[in-house]
This record gives structure tokens, C-alpha cells and sequence, in this order.
């Protein structure tokens, strides 16, 4: 299948449509708010990650052939703020306001609208794993949440029966059930594709010690239908990741030096790529993560 898709409104802000997903590579926990607190302000922006209840497990069996982990995350009932969903080069199936959906990777930063007390469930694509579920390149999804129903006609009955279960584990336990079935017929992710996003999110290779496998003009392609862009940009994707891990370290070092481990230039290129991915300065984003 082979569509164009269009930006779907009722799920995008002006910039973003991300669901409050957290990045892979880092946990989220009950964000401490008072009146004290910067972040506590109703016009604030926050990190999805650190805001709300997230919990996440690695997979492990069959599921493992199509996702990488699953993960719910719980909003406040009071809040009124921004939250942020930063790009992590991931693509997810996700649960929330009574439907499935699937998230494309985004470019930049996601300012999603939930309902207050609202619990999304999802399930993270394995890197490079969508594609052949979905019959569909990455790079038509970039930057969208499309209803699974609209690429796919045989998700009724699921929607319907997780609809009617309340209880947000059992929920869970459906939708990761479903899954399995739909792992167990699923293609495997390519070897090569898996290896490109672990290299890059590890920081072991820049974006071209990859290409002597592939002529650049084919890993440009291939990164393109399976993670939605090229392998320069999921290569600055994926160093953001890296500085947002080092980040959450209260005594980690200096901007500078965290800009250097993390693999920018210098502070000033750091600052430049994180604010174009997020539209937060690093000083703003450490200031949440090492809350």
C-alpha cells in the first residue's frame, strides 16, 4: 500500500501531533510541581517525560518480532500546561481516545492535546519493523498520528472489545494479545536497518561508516521508508536521545563538556540542534530531567 496521507488535524498542533510518549531511553516518574516550581506554571512547557505517571517494559517472546517494549502513560487530572514529545526516531501503536493509532517518527517536537486523567497505552515498533506491518513507507507517516482503521479494515472488533474493558491493565493485556497474533505472521525487521539505528543511537558510527554496505543513494532510501528520514537526520535524532540521557545526571558536567561527550562540536552547536528538535534550550531541558 502506497498512499499519500494527509496531516491529520484533530491530532497536530501547528508544529507536532506526538502522543505524550516518553523517549526510549529514559524512564519518566511523578513530576513534583508547587507554586515554587518553574515548571509548575500553567503556560510552562514540559517534557512529556517528566510529567504524569509513565511506566515502560521491554518485550520479550513473540511480540519482540514487531515491538520492542510497551508502555502506558497517565495524565494529571489539573494540568494546563504544554507537554512536549521530543523525536526518538521511534514509530509506536498506540491506544487513546477510544481508538488505535499509529505515530509516525517526528522531526520535531510534539505538542499533543490529551484529556486531562487520560491513560495512553502503546506499543513501540521494533527500529525498522514498521514498514513491513504496516505495507507502508515511514516517510509517509513523518510527523502524523493516523487512525490504524484507515490503513487497515479489520481493526473493529479489537477497538470495540478494548474499549469495554475499564481496568488499564487488563487493557493492556488485550492489546499486547492482540499483538502477538499480528507479531507471529509480521516479517522480521531487517538485520541491517536494526544495526544503522543501534550504531547511530550508541554513537559507534556517524551516518556515512554505514554506507559501504549500501551506495548512498540506496541507504538514503531504505533509511527513508523505514524510519521516516535519512540516515544524517536519524543520526541528529538519535545524538538528541544521547544528550537527553546524560541530561537527567544532576552531576553530570558542564553544558560544554556534556556537548562534547554527546557527540555535537561544541555547546553552541548543541544548543542550536536541541532548540531546532524541541524548542527548548539544553539548560531548560536539564533543569526538568535533573529535577
Amino acid at each position: 500500500m502506497t498512499l499519500r496521507l494527509r496531516r491529520m488535524a484533530v491530532r497536530r498542533s501547528p508544529t507536532s501531533n506526538r502522543h505524550a510518549m516518553a523517549a526510549p531511553i529514559f524512564d519518566a516518574r511523578y513530576a513534583f510541581m508547587d507554586a515554587l516550581n518553574p515548571l509548575a506554571r500553567n503556560d510552562a512547557t514540559l517534557l512529556a517525560a517528566r510529567f504524569g505517571i509513565y511506566r515502560e517494559r521491554r518485550l520479550t517472546g513473540a511480540l519482540c518480532r514487531l515491538f520492542c517494549c510497551a508502555w502506558m502513560h497517565r495524565m494529571p487530572h489539573d494540568f494546563k500546561g504544554r507537554l512536549a514529545v521530543v523525536p526518538d526516531g521511534c514509530s509506536e501503536l498506540v491506544w487513546s481516545g477510544g481508538r488505535l493509532m499509529v505515530i509516525g517518527p517526528d522531526r520535531t517536537a510534539a505538542f499533543p492535546r490529551l484529556a486531562p486523567g487520560e491513560t495512553v497505552l502503546g506499543l513501540r515498533f521494533r527500529p525498522g519493523a514498521a514498514l513491513g506491518w504496516l505495507d507502508l513507507p515511514l516517510c509517509e507517516l513523518v510527523g502524523q498520528a493516523v487512525p490504524l482503521g484507515v490503513l487497515r479494515d479489520d481493526v473493529r472488533d479489537i477497538e470495540e472489545r478494548l474499549a469495554a474493558v475499564p481496568e488499564t491493565a487488563a487493557r493492556m493485556r488485550l492489546l499486547q494479545g492482540w499483538a502477538i497474533r499480528e507479531a507471529l505472521t509480521a516479517t522480521d525487521a531487517p538485520q541491517e536497518m536494526e544495526s544503522l539505528f543501534g550504531f547511530l543511537l550508541d554513537g559507534r558510527a556517524a551516518a556515512g561508516d554505514i554506507s559501504s554496505a549500501f551506495s548512498e543513494r540506496t541507504l538514503r532510501r531504505r533509511a527513508h521508508d523505514h524510519f521516516g528520514y535519512g540516515p544524517k537526520t536519524l543520526d541528529r535524532v538519535l545524538r538528541l536521545q544521547r544528550f537527553l540521557k546524560r541530561a537527567r545526571d544532576p552531576e553530570a558536567n558542564s553544558l560544554a563538556i556534556l556537548a562534547l561527550d554527546t557527540g555535537y562540536a561544541d555547546q553552541a552547536h548543541m544548543t542550536r540542534d536541541v532548540r531546532e528538535f524541541t524548542t527548548m534550550t539544553p539548560l531548560d531541558i536539564r533543569r526538568q530531567l535533573s529535577a
